[in-house]
């Protein structure tokens, strides 16, 4: 399948290097160096009658499983926008779990907030050190505890 025009005008709206090989498109940012890869697996129905795609849109800590090329197209542009700005927590120097968070709540971070956004407690979440990533590097922190 290989579906990637979608991506030419992310690249040409934000001024990006584009990069396209086989099943893997890479953004770029010429000044930065940030980057967004891009994954398109293919996959088969039940009956392997008929092939369909999925997008994997993949940016700092986190990534995202897109069905649809307009999904993967809103998502990437999202990211570029600052309006999505993963997340990952730590403990003990390691990985641990992580999502993301909008733009719009990047000033309500406390324990209890991210204890509600991530279903736990906030003496749970208080255990880990978090960072946070954006695109145009506003909303990062640089990982901290509470």
């Amino acid at each position: 399948m290989k579906d990637w025009e979608f991506l030419y005008d992310i690249k040409n709206t934000y001024d990006l290097d584009l990069c396209i090989d086989d099943d893997h498109a890479s953004l770029t940012d010429r000044v930065t160096g940030m980057k967004i890869d891009i994954y398109e697996e293919s996959y088969y129905n039940s009956e392997k009658t008929e092939e369909y795609a999925e997008y994997i849109v993949c940016f700092a800590t986190q990534h995202l499983h897109c069905e649809e090329p307009e999904d993967a197209d809103d998502y990437i542009r999202r990211i570029l926008e600052d309006e999505v700005l993963p997340i990952e927590f730590y403990k003990d120097s390691k990985r641990r779990f992580g999502g993301e968070i909008e733009k719009s709540d990047f000033n309500n971070i406390s324990k209890e907030f991210l204890a509600q956004r991530f279903f736990c407690t906030p003496e749970y979440i208080s255990q880990f050190e978090f960072e946070v990533h954006s695109w145009s590097g506003k909303y990062d922190i640089k990982r901290r505890g509470f």
